[in-house]
């Protein structure tokens, strides 16, 4: 179930980043930000209201660290995606994933060899199946915001996932430590977005906008469930496998086309896939 939950969270989050990535070429980042972390933040009260999940201050706290985090995270992922080179932020963003992995090893829950195999797969698989086009050079002046940006994508997400982990191993509810970590990047999206006046009013987006939220909740969810059920170094790959998604909805709504290193890094991705859910 782990393992499910890993990339139902991957297919939520890649879902969501591309609609997200969509709307900050109309948007202001932290217009999107800002509804879509209120939309979610404001379903998953009622939620609580109705499942009454059990709120533990420990809990509480490990969730609104975390949702600062991902909130920064969320931030330069969509300022990197307005710059247009989604090849370039959307496999250094994956790269989060690498911190829990350390994470994990250092609090001797690493996982097993054949596990650790599908890892390096995934990991390996993620970066090629996002590489720029032929002819476009990652050391160009053009490319380094958004390398910037996912770099910093990366950072927030990696450790969110280990803040969330921790809020849900302290005997906390799931549903509670999503809920505190939604308040805590609502709380950090909507300073920054009054600090930096990059707050517009969406109008008819508006339902659009709070439909992209609902969907990112849902993954952060998923990854909630899948840590808890599972190895954290494994649930965090599989769930950064989400640029897998989010390009594959490029292929199909854009004119964005594969490359060969592309397809390569698809078949390692799911190769790596393949081999953790086997372990």
């Amino acid at each position: 179930m782990g393992i499910l939950f890993g990339l139902g969270a991957a297919l939520s989050w890649g879902t969501s980043d591309f609609l997200g990535g969509r709307f900050t070429q109309k948007y202001p980042a932290f217009t999107v930000g800002l509804v879509s972390q209120s939309s979610s933040l404001l379903a998953l009260l009622i939620l609580a209201a109705v499942v009454r999940p059990d709120v533990r201050g420990e809990a509480l706290l490990w969730g609104l660290a975390a949702g600062v985090f991902t909130g920064f995270g969320g931030m330069s992922l969509y300022q990197g995606l307005a710059t247009g080179d989604s090849a370039v932020v959307a496999p250094l963003s994956a790269c989060g994933a690498v911190v829990p992995v350390a994470f994990a090893f250092a609090t001797g829950d690493a996982p097993t060899a054949l596990q650790s195999l599908g890892i390096v797969l995934a990991l390996v698989g993620t970066l090629l199946i996002s590489l720029p086009r032929e002819g476009v050079h990652f050391a160009s002046g053009s490319h380094l915001r958004p390398v910037l940006f996912g770099l910093g994508a990366a950072l927030g997400f990696g450790v969110f996932f280990v803040l969330i982990d921790n809020g849900t191993q302290s005997d906390g509810d799931a549903i509670a430590v999503i809920a505190a970590a939604r308040f805590g990047g609502t709380l950090f999206v909507g300073a920054l977005g009054v600090l930096t006046s990059s707050l517009v009013w969406p109008g008819r987006d508006l339902p659009k906008l709070a439909a992209v939220g609902i969907i990112d909740v849902t993954a952060n969810g998923a990854f909630a469930l899948a840590s808890n059920r599972g190895n954290l170094a494994v649930a965090s790959v599989l769930a950064s496998l989400y640029p897998v998604q989010t390009l594959a909805l490029s292929r199909l709504f854009t004119e964005e086309r594969f490359t060969r290193l592309r397809i390569a890094g698809a078949g390692l991705a799911l190769a790596g896939v393949a081999a953790i859910s086997a372990a």
